[in-house]
């Protein structure tokens, strides 16, 4: 059974012109801005949209790039979530939506053949019952869009289209049909100028005499200690390292040898591989292959991982890295002489989740996976060359802008240990009246226990004192949620430094909740500069220093046909914009490092998410973009007299350009 979209009834929206093609197919005109197409309610039949399962479309362009192409639900009570899908160029590529990710519990959905990233944006949930509009449009791009869509429909089954083999990119992972300054014409030209880089990073050893043995500048100096610390100087915030020179963290993310490309689903766009048993075994994982490792071994054979580790640590060095960043190689920080940061692994959590991620925080189980949590850094205490640790990265649950975990709580049938502690909480405000609870919530209940039952949620009355204590509880669960696992992370490694974990953003003053537990509250941050008032507003809260574990720039002018979340034209704008962002990063008081993501680009046909972002410092053939790496060199030989108010920061901000990040 299917349900056929009425397609001559979605309403055109500015900025878009739609063709009819068929029954049920068209084409959608976008001028760069973006532009889209909308459903009513009124043209679909009553609750179609809880009787299927999924949401099928084939969809087809052309463009220069990959495109975004959103699908948005709006319920009637004014909820929205946006799904973001990632369709590459000349592929006809089929999407297929489980209607049950509007119930907001994935944050990532799982890749269909031929899709790259699927994200979900926008409120916690939609009311699939009570869906009032639907709609489909485009981001903005540096060019005008046109998408054909077909066979669009509801449907109880999704089947995966089968589509003929057309190989997307070389055996060296470089796009085909693409030329751009830096393609490799082939594997002797990548062995070669592998090879002489090398040889290169053998007989000119990279000398920082500015720098001591952990990275830190010995134009300051403090108290040693014998392990990384922070410090305020009566003016900013410091890292010191273990001899007690003052360090500003300029440090890169996942230093690995290669990136993977995921061969499920994709499979009619690879090239033929090579077997798994064989010569290249070495470039096949879990996740995939990675044509960045088969490439090292083209030019280093079975001494790859170590020659590629060499190689590593002289352009660490010489670009003026001082920090391995997160998601890093542990052979090659085994191997390197730079500090490190470590990203803890299974954040603690709970066999029921009260909202993505969010575990049921007052279930003893919460605190006694905590405990085992904190275990992965006991044998760490003693490391002087790690910086700290980050407890874990972007929340889930904390994409929801103002997300209420209490009434996310409350709206569940399950008996969670938190909603225990709620009711008794409650309880104890109201010193056990159920009439002081109903005068103050407008409510009519008649016991306590009625707070179990959410099933008629929606019908209860809303107060603002209900929403105060909604609020109340919900700092409470956040605050537990930091301050359990930061309380045994501290007694398995007294000497090492909490960095936090790393939001994506603050969406509320609630996410600062407990996080005084942190030596240094971190977050990532896609923009071309920090952000100095959110930066001294947090800082002076929690009297913390921050730091950024993630920010990125890709370019237009190479092999990949997406650019991130931030993107300009060419490589030098690339450099411009990374010497930009760090230093004026290096010039906020309250600011104690910046992290780069990444080392490698992403793989054109996608990583294990389906994310192919032209980011990396390196390519997947292993060559540097020279004017983006010799931007870094430029800017972190500036970066102490910049910190210390010697010079002023650049004010060069390259032009942006719309991106094609998810």
């Amino acid at each position: 059974m299917v349900f056929p979209f009425p397609i001559k009834a979605f309403q055109v929206e500015p900025g878009t012109v739609m063709e009819v093609r068929g029954e049920n197919g068209f084409r959608m005109n976008t001028t760069p801005s973006g532009g889209g197409l909308h459903l009513d309610a009124a043209a679909c039949p009553a609750n179609v949209w809880s009787n299927y399962d999924y949401l099928a479309a084939d969809v087809y362009h052309e463009s220069h790039d990959v495109l975004v192409l959103l699908l948005s639900f709006e319920d009637a009570s004014g909820r929205r979530i946006t799904v973001h899908y990632g369709i590459l160029p000349r592929v006809t590529t089929r999407i297929g939506l489980p209607l049950s990710a509007l119930n907001g519990e994935k944050l990532f959905l799982e890749r269909s053949p031929g899709v790259m990233q699927s994200v979900l944006r926008g409120d916690a949930f939609v009311d699939r019952s009570r869906i009032v509009r639907f709609k489909l449009s485009t981001i903005s791009s540096v060019a005008a869009r046109s998408v054909d869509i077909s066979g669009l429909i509801l449907c109880e089954s999704f089947v995966p289209l089968q589509s003929e083999a057309l190989p997307y990119i070389d055996e060296l992972g470089q796009l085909i049909g693409k030329e751009w300054e830096g393609k490799l014409q082939g594997e002797e030209e990548l062995v070669r100028l592998l090879r002489e880089e090398w040889q290169l990073s053998r007989d000119e050893a990279v000398v920082r005499p500015n720098l001591g043995r952990y990275g830190g500048w010995k134009g300051l100096r403090f108290e040693a200690t014998g392990y990384f610390r922070t410090e305020h100087d009566g003016l900013r915030w410091w890292f010191v390292d273990p001899d007690g020179y003052a360090l500003f963290s300029a440090g890169m993310d996942c230093i690995h040898p290669a990136e993977t490309t995921r061969v499920t689903g994709m499979e009619q766009l690879l090239p033929e591989l090579p077997a798994r048993d064989g010569e290249f075994r070495d470039a096949w994982t879990d996740r995939g292959y990675s044509f960045g490792t088969a490439n090292l071994m083209r030019a280093f054979g079975a001494q790859w991982r170590e020659k590629w580790a060499d190689l590593t640590e002289c352009r660490m060095k010489s670009w003026g890295m001082n920090t391995i960043g997160n998601w890093s190689s542990t052979d090659y920080i085994g191997r390197s002489e730079l500090p490190y940061v470590y990203p803890m692994e299974a954040f603690p959590s709970t066999a029921r989740t009260i909202f993505r991620d969010f575990p049921d925080v007052f279930d003893p189980e919460y605190d006694a996976n905590a405990v085992a949590f904190s275990m992965q850094l006991a044998g760490m205490s003693d490391d002087r060359r790690l910086v700290g640790y980050f407890m874990r990265n972007e929340p889930h649950w904390a994409f929801v802008d103002g997300l209420n975990l209490t009434e996310q709580m409350l709206r569940s049938s399950v008996r969670f240990a938190s909603k225990d502690r709620f009711v008794s909480w409650v309880e104890e405000k109201y010193d056990a009246s159920v009439d002081a609870l109903n005068a103050s919530w407008s409510s009519s209940f008649e016991r306590f226990e009625q707070l179990y039952d959410g099933t008629d949620f929606d019908a209860w009355p809303d107060s603002a004192a209900r929403s105060d204590d909604f609020a109340a509880f919900n700092r409470l669960m956040i605050r537990r949620y930091v301050e359990v696992p930061a309380k045994y992370c501290k007694e398995a490694a007294p000497n090492h430094l909490n960095l936090g974990m790393r939001y994506a953003w603050v969406g509320s003053d609630d996410l600062l909740e407990g996080c005084e537990a942190f030596d240094v509250f971190s977050i990532n941050c896609y923009q071309f500069e920090p952000d100095r008032a959110f930066i001294g507003r947090i800082g002076s809260k929690l009297n913390k220093p921050l730091m950024i574990g993630e920010f990125h720039f890709g370019a237009a002018d190479a092999g990949m046909l997406a650019y991130g979340i931030r993107a300009v034209p060419t490589q030098a704008d690339r450099g411009l914009a990374y010497q930009y962002f760090v230093e004026q990063a290096a010039a906020i008081p309250e600011l104690i490092g910046v992290h780069y993501f990444q080392l490698n680009d992403q793989e054109v046909l996608g990583r294990f998410d389906g994310e192919n972002y032209q980011i990396g410092a390196v390519d997947g053939c292993q060559q540097p973009y020279r004017p983006f790496v010799e931007a870094m060199q430029r800017t972190h030989e500036r970066m102490y007299d910049i910190r210390i108010g010697n010079l002023p920061p650049s004010a060069i901000c390259p032009a942006e350009i719309p991106k094609t990040g998810f």
